[in-house]
């Protein structure tokens, strides 16, 4: 897949390297040069660039593929989850009926009566 852009031509690659290896760093800023270097940044070997448009399109084919065949699944799992849910929510609001409260004066607790004189 190549696209033209002015004095530039941007093409999608796919690229193999060695996995100890990352690429060099482009002078272009956000860019990468095709050079692969170890951990001590010295030059190990070029990476190999392959067409990027067949295994775009592949990636691509494989998730449609996989959404087409996955989506029913989901989508029964997110109604049987909401079901779920639902049922609990209904349980739960019988089992928690309101109950009326009672509100009961507070009483001072009985003192006995004080004794009595007797007048002689």
């Amino acid at each position: 897949m190549e696209f033209n852009r002015g004095d530039w031509i941007w093409e999608l690659m796919l690229t193999r390297r060695p996995s100890d290896t990352h690429f060099s760093k482009s002078s272009t800023p956000g860019g990468e040069s095709p050079l692969a270097r170890d951990d001590d940044n010295t030059l190990v070997t070029h990476a190999v660039l392959f067409d990027g448009t067949k295994t775009a399109l592949a990636i691509a084919g494989t998730c449609f593929a996989l959404g087409v065949v996955v989506a029913p699944h989901v989508k029964s799992g997110l109604i049987s989850l909401k079901s779920k849910l639902r049922r609990r929510a209904e349980e739960t609001t019988d089992a928690e009926t309101p109950v009326p409260l009672t509100v009961v004066a507070e009483v001072e607790p009985e003192q006995p009566d004080p004794p009595r004189l007797r007048a002689v």
